[in-house]
């Protein structure tokens, strides 16, 4: 290829420029490229950074991008050469997206804390038992200027984690919360002819569900851009804060200044049926969003952001399991008169305990990668075949050379040493024969092969085959689209062009995409008849005609056959401008093809 002006990246979410990098980097790792990336003005998923005139040669890209909506980073790095040269291997640069730091968990951790406090103790004042003494009134301030206190200090401490590069968006929407923990403390101190008690609880609960919705609004579900999933993820927050800060208020509340029994068990009776409530708000919610953001059943072992999904579920029933205690048990023994305060101390403390730890298995679940986040691949699919995970990506579906990137799992850990990675490419609608790829390691349980066997629009069914030492082949089926793009990837000829019904039809695309003035490009050609099938036997020959008087293929020199009604046209170059391209098959016809080339 010809040295490119920039280097552009697309990504799924929007990046922000500040804590996002593209780096070109030579043979000898100096940094061809200009030192800061941009957000490209037409296009605001995309990044790109200017970079000099390069040589002949290979260059390695190496990227970060840090997410505007949640503050997530992710890295990768792909190759490139202009002109002629080796490609040069892409390092080892650890996972896509690194682990988050523990100052980063801590900061959500409180953050989630403070939310639950909040909410759940306002709730429970204003709903469950209004305060009946003034022992009452000042655990509930307490409680609240605690619940308040953590949402000021865990946006302080992601403020911190995250650095002076805080995207914009997530900077405000910190910045909100902690001024919501600073607006339930301040409701707190406000003279009653101000603000009556009621309406200061109000007010309260209020602050504890605007923190909620800036927490939602920095999430997963937020940077779906789905408002299912972004109210799904709301409704989620609010009920386990209602259900964890309620059975908090009730153990620092009510348990230690309710002296009589029936009182007693008739306030944990109505926790019980918000509890209950509470449960199948979170089971509803919580299915919906992991139906969505998990790929196999299997992930909840096998991808860390299952294993903290799955900690949260294991602590949920354990809560389910004191709570029915609660309802069955220790609410109609003290309904009745009889005692069991001591019991559930026992049992409400250790709710409180278990709370805490959903809390920590959350700030892990919202700060790691889904396993079904989008990615920039246009098919993203992946298949557990005998206790091995297959994952197979492209970047495009269009019809015509592309990239198959296969990754190779065991659980937890990349399999690096597989002795062969194969692709096999049959098509479902025609018999186009099979072809096969052999992928080479790119990265520790990532394998890479390139070329153009989808190169017909249909459905193409793609075999991976993963060769290990002393087991059988692990062999995984995908179906994968191929589409027409159109434009110049990918046009269809009609030969000839007049009539009515084709005799053959031409599927024409270049390789590159984008051709280069002064770079060899190749043109590729399927040649199919009206029920489209592969047409065999056939000569085709090619004229051009465009800003050069000299035809750099004679219109006499017939193409290379590469297989079942698959031809190809080897170009050494073409000066910049749009070409015409005429194809002849034998004496039957022609169509003409389009090319514009680059400067």
């Amino acid at each position: 290829m010809k040295s490119p002006s920039e280097v552009r990246i697309t990504f799924s979410e929007t990046p922000d420029p500040r804590g996002s990098d593209i780096a070109v980097l030579d043979a000898s790792g100096v940094r061809e490229s200009a030192a800061v990336a941009e957000a490209a003005a037409d296009e605001p998923n995309t990044l790109r950074v200017g970079v000099a005139t390069l040589p002949d040669g290979g260059y390695l890209v190496s990227w970060k991008a840090r997410s505007a909506v949640d503050g997530h980073e992710t890295q990768g790095a792909f190759a490139f050469v202009v002109g002629s040269g080796p490609l040069p291997t892409i390092p080892d640069i650890g996972p896509s997206s690194p682990p988050p730091a523990p100052l980063e968990l801590a900061g959500r951790a409180l953050s989630f804390a403070g939310i639950a406090v909040v909410l759940g103790a306002a709730f429970f004042v204003l709903f469950i038992r209004p305060p009946a003494s003034d022992d009452e009134r000042r655990r509930e301030r307490r409680l609240v200027t605690v619940g308040g206190g953590l949402l000021i200090a865990g946006s302080a401490v992601l403020l911190v984690a995250y650095g002076t590069g805080v995207p914009g968006r997530l900077l405000l929407f910190l910045v909100l919360r902690g001024l919501a923990g600073a607006a339930a403390i301040g409701a707190l101190y406000l003279p009653e002819r101000v603000l009556p008690a009621d309406a200061r609880r109000e007010a309260i609960a209020f602050a504890g569900l605007a923190a909620g919705l800036w927490a939602t609004l920095v999430s997963h579900a937020a940077a779906s851009a789905d408002p299912k999933y972004i109210a799904l993820d709301f409704v989620h927050v609010v009920a386990i804060s209602v259900w964890s800060g309620g059975v908090l208020a009730l153990l620092f509340i009510a348990i230690p200044t309710v002296t009589d029994p029936r009182a007693l068990g008739a306030t944990i009776g109505r926790v019980s049926l918000v509890a209950l409530t509470c449960v199948a708000v979170i089971v509803t919610t919580g299915t919906l969003q992991a139906l969505d953001r998990l790929v196999l059943l299997e992930d909840l072992v096998e991808t860390p952001y299952g294993i903290a999904l799955l900690a949260k579920i294991v602590a949920l029933v354990a809560l389910i399991t004191l709570g029915a205690l609660n309802l069955l048990v220790w609410g109609p023994r003290l309904r009745a008169g009889r005692t069991a305060r001591a019991a559930l101390i026992r049992g409400v403390g250790a709710e409180t305990g278990i709370f805490a730890a959903v809390l920590v298995a959350t700030s892990f679940l919202t700060a790691l990668a889904p396993p079904a986040q989008a990615t920039a691949a246009a098919f993203d699919q992946t298949q557990r075949v005998d206790g091995i995970r297959i994952e197979l990506l492209m970047p495009t579906t269009g019809a015509g050379r592309n990239r198959y990137v296969v990754r190779v799992h065991q659980g937890l850990t990349p399999i690096a040493d597989a002795q062969q990675v194969t692709l096999r490419f049959t098509m479902v609608e025609h018999d186009m024969g099979e072809q096969e790829l052999l992928a080479t390691p790119r990265a520790p349980g990532e394998y890479v092969a390139e070329g153009s066997p989808t190169a017909m629009f249909g459905t193409w069914k793609v075999q991976t085959i993963v060769r290990l030492a002393g087991r059988l082949d692990t062999r995984a089926l995908f179906t994968v689209p191929i589409a027409n793009t159109g434009g110049q990837a990918a046009q269809v000829i009609d030969v000839p062009a007049a009539p009515a019904t084709p005799v053959y039809r031409l599927i024409v695309f270049s390789d590159p995409a984008q051709p280069q003035s002064g770079a060899p490009i190749a043109l590729n050609v399927v040649l199919i008849d009206p029920k489209g099938d592969p047409v065999v036997g056939k000569q085709l020959r090619a004229t051009f005609s465009g800003p050069a008087t000299a035809a750099p293929v004679d219109g006499r020199e017939d193409a290379a056959t590469l297989g079942p009604g698959r031809y190809r046209f080897d170009i050494p170059s073409l000066d910049a401008g749009a070409w015409k391209v005429t194809l002849s098959v034998g004496s039957e016809g022609s169509g003409t093809y389009t090319l514009d080339v680059a400067r």
